[in-house]
């Protein structure tokens, strides 16, 4: 059984090569961000220089701000190219949840960069692999048991890991599915955390104690952080990633509020509606520069969100720059033309208090209109209609008309099941 032998015993003569680079790499990124800002600005400035001479461009400042549209058709211009040094590339596609999916190049190098920063994050914040993680997302893909039981590179990752494709069972088999397993950690979306959050507290389930819940897709809101330690007793930390560029900023181990810009990875710009660098702590539109993403670059990068940028961590006082006020895609938002963009979040104690739910969607069909999509095992009734407007109309706005359609199954358009989409702006 040699393809089962513990790498660790092969120790001093034959680590790994993946395990050595990622050690390296994460000693490097946490160097980066524990020591003066002259390091890291000094960094990105030679790797930022040796990016825009590969790709024939000079100042930075004045290249024009790319958006989804044209990163798509970058893609479909021509064949990419990269450096030797930057290993083979591989294609990727992004999930679409801004509407616009896209395709992309990447290559060894990037994909391990990617790799290391949350192997760092990892020991930014405190976690001892050796314990279980759990995971539910899309990522794993359909699965004929529960879940996947992977193994995890020993001398990175020992402790047991299980991966369990979201779209593939109910919230309600996702929620005994974890107190069952009882994981040390736990790897999810906000949204799908908010609704296991809620059968487990409606069904009375045992929930069990979690050292640490790791989100990614959605902004996370402070009501969803108070559920989680209430049920968990569990601290949520937010990682804030795109699939085409990697991880772009990390929750400050210190501070729910505050998240570390990525600096070994990207350059993070906040701007404002003409385009110009907004003032610091000032909301505004985050655009994204991939430092190793050389073989479909990302210059300029919108993503779509909003944040306000600092020139240092204002929770911890890392030198690092830090985004604050992350409210996420502004396509996940609900846009009105008299408050501008918040949040909603209609939790399944709301629908469920007012009808036998199974599933839920909410769309912004205009800057006054929504459609309030369910699923039913049987007909609604007219007061259940009734009460279900009543509630929307309360958590959304009066101002806003609702139509609400019952249907035998929402289209998903993505594994991630957005359950509230607004206007794509």
């Amino acid at each position: 059984m040699e393809n089962e032998r513990n790498s660790l015993l092969d120790w001093p003569h034959q680590v790994p090569a993946v395990a050595l680079h990622c050690l390296a790499d994460a000693e490097f990124i946490r160097a980066l961000e524990l020591g003066p800002a002259d390091w890291w600005r000094t960094w990105q400035r030679q790797r930022l220089c040796e990016l825009l001479r590969w790709l024939g461009k000079s100042n930075f400042n004045e290249l024009p701000i790319q958006r989804r549209q044209d990163f798509r058709v970058q893609f479909e211009e021509g064949p990419a190219k990269a450096p030797a040094e930057h290993g083979a590339m591989a294609k990727f596609q992004s999930s679409g949840s801004c509407g616009v999916p896209v395709q992309f190049w990447r290559t060894e190098l990037a994909t391990r960069i990617n790799l290391s920063h949350y192997w760092a994050d990892h020991q930014r914040q405190g976690r001892d692999l050796h314990k279980t993680m759990a995971t539910i997302t899309g990522t794993p893909g359909q699965h004929d048991d529960c879940h996947l039981d992977l193994k995890g590179e020993p001398w990175l990752h020992p402790g047991r890991q299980l991966a369990r494709n979201s779209p593939q069972f109910t919230m309600d088999e996702h929620a005994r599915w974890i107190c069952e397993h009882a994981p040390n950690y736990l790897v999810t979306t906000p949204a799908t955390l908010s609704s296991i959050l809620s059968i487990i507290e409606m069904t009375g389930l045992q929930a069990p104690k979690i050292a640490q819940v790791m989100t990614s897709s959605h902004a996370v809101e402070p009501e969803l952080r108070v559920r989680t330690r209430r049920v968990f007793g569990a601290s949520i930390r937010d990682r804030y990633s795109c699939e085409e560029l990697g991880p772009v900023a990390f929750q400050c181990p210190e501070s729910d509020d505050c998240y570390h810009v990525a600096v070994g990875n990207v350059i993070v710009e906040v701007v404002d509606a003409s385009g110009q660098a907004a003032a610091e702590g000032t909301l505004g539109s985050v655009l994204v520069t991939g430092l190793h993403q050389w073989a479909t670059p990302a210059l300029r990068y919108e993503l779509g969100d909003i944040a306000a940028l600092h020139t240092h961590c204002p929770g911890c006082g890392a030198t690092v720059p830090a985004l604050s006020h992350l409210m996420g895609r502004k396509y996940f938002l609900l846009n009105s033309s008299s408050q501008g963009l918040r949040h909603v979040r209609i939790l399944a104690e709301h629908w469920l208090a007012c009808a036998p739910v199974r599933e839920h969607r909410v769309v912004q069909t205009s800057l006054v209109s929504f459609r309030a999509e369910v699923v039913l095992d049987r007909v609604m009734t007219d007061s259940e209609q009734r009460a279900l407007l009543t509630m929307l109309s309360q958590l959304i706005g009066p101002e806003f008309t609702i139509e609400l359609a019952q249907l035998n199954a929402i289209p998903w358009t993505n594994s991630k099941r957005h359950e509230f989409v607004g206007l794509a702006s």
